[in-house]
């Protein structure tokens, strides 16, 4: 029953989403604290976001290890929320279909638990495409 209540949580949460502009991604990531979180510019935060995803807030993809990943930051649920994979751990106490929300809310409140633990290395995109790039030109011409 429960995996019935999460799929359905699933569906409601990719009909209600899209892909965002750089300009909407940089003002909802502002707006939830991420610019200068864990001493990391916004632009880190944008960048790794578009490699992840393009900025699409309803992505869903099979992991290259365990679970599946969710969300514009690919948040994999066998980790770091709940998606009903046997042995997940749910870090940031959430269900896996709430990261597909458009307001990203619960999305940065779990990237932010990642990168308090982890770093933004966590995420392999940040490594290979954003790290020792210029982070202003993610959020240029946004204010």
């Amino acid at each position: 029953m429960r995996l019935v209540i999460v799929f359905c949580m699933l569906f409601l949460a990719v009909c209600e989403s899209r892909k965002l502009s750089r300009c909407e991604v940089v003002r909802l990531f502002k707006a939830q604290g991420l610019d200068g979180f864990e001493g990391f510019s916004l632009g880190n935060y944008v960048c790794m976001a578009y490699w992840e995803t393009k900025w699409k807030t309803h992505k869903v993809r099979d992991s290259d290890n365990i679970g599946k990943d969710y969300g514009i930051f690919q948040i994999n649920s066998y980790k770091w929320c709940n998606d009903g994979t046997v042995g997940g751990k749910n870090l940031c106490k959430v269900f896996c279909g709430d990261l597909l929300n458009e307001d990203l809310k619960a999305s940065i409140e779990c990237a932010k638990k990642i990168v308090k633990q982890e770093g933004l290395k966590s995420w392999e995109t940040w490594d290979k495409y954003c790290d020792g790039t210029k982070m202003k030109r993610w959020t240029e011409d946004c204010d």
